[in-house]
């Protein structure tokens, strides 16, 4: 007879959760993590093989039981602690992907000892187990979130540590400074060579340049990273649901000939040239006694205000009026002013019309007809030049997520403390502080209250 495995348990107790998304599917996983994970899987499961004889990395086709009743024909995953996803036992249950199935096995587990697992826990517990690092972790729910190809290439390039490679170099300089200056302070009569102030200023400022370009690049791959939100907004009757139909390529929003036919905001997504675009459409703004449309009308001047650009929807057969420029009072957004329903207009007077309303309100127009689609591949571009400050931006090789941005920021300020520090004193907590920052990006040092926010934010059974 083989010689029964065992191998030290990490943690204290064994966590269960179906891995795989809600509604039936070809295939469903319950995934077990934890120090009973392979003997619980034993008293459910059945194969030629028992699981507790087996060694990691292997399949195992059998069947579940609920006492003497077949649950379901299954394959079994055994993954042995340390070489597993979360750093412990594991053992994935692939079932049928009936609900009803995921349901039953879900509390034959729970009933045998498990508890359910809080959203993230798995990828937490493959944290704390040392099997990747607090980036690597976030960009696991990054990964499954991602709506386009390049949030899944930024995703995947944290995930597989790109975030640490451009940390660890500055890191392991502030902490060389850091030791510099405190051994300083703490022998500061023995025979310890005294810090060149110059050449320390030199090196603050390095990391700091270092530290800038990283943000600069992080920066300029935001608009992929998170997308971007277009609000129509303008007069009734601007043909601003017929552009919202012809960018979306689908019948979404109601159209009619009478004014005010929009009675509340519509939000739908789209990807223009890799990067996910939200486009909303608002009430016509006017002033009005109906209830239910002025209630419209609010919600429209709230778009303006969480907008990334406004796009400000006109009947390019109406003359330049005051309620435009209205607008441009009531958003500090980028404006993009679209004249529509240039399908009414003869060809030759389009180009005077884009001239009289550019000059009327001081900013880009782009004329498109929402019937023919005249205009639209023009109108997605220039949308997405302005999302991105203007012109023609380079898609990065990575981007930071916004919690990383934020500490990186902080950080700069630390130095910049540091640098104008009077006294040693101040600048060995400058330093201190500067280097907690860069760990809380990896992870190193973070309190349970910071993990808890970071990996509630994950889906149940990842």
């Amino acid at each position: 007879m083989p010689q029964k495995i065992h191998v030290e348990p990490i943690n204290q107790d064994t966590i269960v959760a179906v891995a795989t998304p809600p509604g039936p599917g070809g295939i469903g996983v319950v995934r077990l993590s934890g120090p009973l994970s392979v003997v619980l899987a034993d008293s459910l499961f059945r194969g030629k093989t028992s699981l507790s004889f087996s060694p990691s990395h292997t399949l195992h086709h059998g069947v579940l039981y609920d006492n003497n009743e077949v649950v379901d024909e299954i394959v079994a995953g055994l993954f042995r602690n340390p070489r597993s996803y979360t750093g412990e036992d594991v053992v994935e249950f692939s079932c049928h992907g009936g609900p009803v199935i995921l349901e039953r096995v879900l509390n034959l587990c729970l009933q045998k000892g498990a508890r359910l697992a809080g959203p993230g826990e798995f990828t937490q517990r493959a944290f704390l187990n040392g099997k990747m690092d607090l980036s690597q972790a976030e960009a696991v729910a990054e990964l499954i979130a991602s709506r386009t190809d390049t949030q899944r290439r930024f995703a995947l390039e944290r995930l597989n540590g790109g975030v640490s490679k451009i940390l660890t170099p500055l890191r392991e300089e502030v902490l060389d400074l850091l030791a510099r200056v405190e051994a300083n302070l703490d022998f500061s009569e023995d025979d310890v060579p005294a810090i060149d102030q110059n050449a320390l200023i030199q090196r603050l400022h390095a990391v700091m340049g270092a530290i800038t370009d990283h943000l600069r690049q992080s920066q300029q791959g935001r608009v992929w990273r998170d997308g971007v939100r277009l609000s129509l907004v303008g007069r009734p009757n601007a043909g601003k649901s017929s552009l919202f139909n012809a960018l979306l390529n689908t019948r979404r929003a109601i159209v009619h000939e009478a004014a005010g036919t929009t009675r509340d905001t519509l939000e739908e997504s789209v990807v223009w040239d890799g990067v996910p675009v939200t486009l909303v459409d608002t009430a016509g703004l006017r002033d009005t006694g109906d209830t239910v449309e002025r209630e419209g009308v609010q919600r429209a001047h709230q778009a303006l205000k969480t907008a990334d650009v406004v796009l400000l929807v006109v009947d390019a057969g109406t003359p330049p009026d005051v309620e435009e420029r209205d607008v441009f009072s009531k958003t500090d957004r980028p404006v993009l002013l679209v004249l529509n329903k240039t399908d009414l207009l003869a060809p030759e007077t389009v180009a005077k019309i884009v001239d009289r309303w550019e000059r009327f309100l001081g900013t880009k127009a782009v004329a498109v007809s929402a019937v023919t689609r005249d205009g639209l591949p023009v109108l997605r571009k220039e949308s997405l030049s302005l999302s991105k400050g203007g012109g023609e931006t380079v898609e990065p090789a990575f981007s930071l997520n916004t919690r990383q941005e934020s500490l990186l920021n902080e950080t700069l300020r630390s130095l910049q403390g540091a640098i104008q520090s009077p006294l040693p004193e101040t600048l060995s907590t400058d330093l201190r502080r500067a280097l907690d920052l860069l760990n809380l990006i990896t992870g190193q040092g973070a309190s349970h209250e910071i993990l808890d926010v970071i990996f509630s934010r994950f889906c149940i059974g990842k």
